[in-house]
């Protein structure tokens, strides 16, 4: 028997680099967005001693990019970002989001990325290979 979420892409890899004013992640996925339901791609950032934390997601809604933003736990604000910053290639989706997003968690930041279907958690602590922090 299959699980309710067998036929949402699973994430492969996720990367991220960052260059002057950009965070370039890259996620890869295990098969095609699906086209139906929300599916949530996101990065965790926090600072070292996890006192600080952004959230990076990107949002689709029946296959459609829906939401592309940050959010600050410390200032329980959300950025919302210009959707042009999202590409999606096939089994890649590769989101520019600005650096600041991470700003202020200093270096030694742990990354992780994770994936929800449908509201329900798929990845979680998903590791990141990081490049430029």
């Amino acid at each position: 028997m299959s699980s309710p979420h067998s036929s949402v892409p699973q994430l492969i890899r996720v990367s991220a680099a960052e260059s002057g004013d950009r965070l370039c992640v890259r996620f890869e996925l295990s098969k095609s967005m699906p086209t139906h339901g929300s599916y949530l791609l996101g990065v965790v950032a926090t600072s070292e001693d996890y006192s600080h934390q952004r959230r990076l997601s990107i949002e689709f809604v029946n296959g459609d990019l829906v939401d592309f933003s940050t959010f600050n736990h410390e200032q329980v604000d959300q950025e919302h970002h210009n959707r042009s910053g999202v590409t999606l290639d096939g089994t890649t989706v590769t989101a520019d989001f600005p650096a600041s997003s991470i700003g202020g968690l200093g270096r030694g930041r742990v990354v992780t990325a994770y994936s929800h279907a449908d509201g329900e958690q798929l990845q979680a602590r998903f590791p990141v290979d990081t490049e430029g922090f």
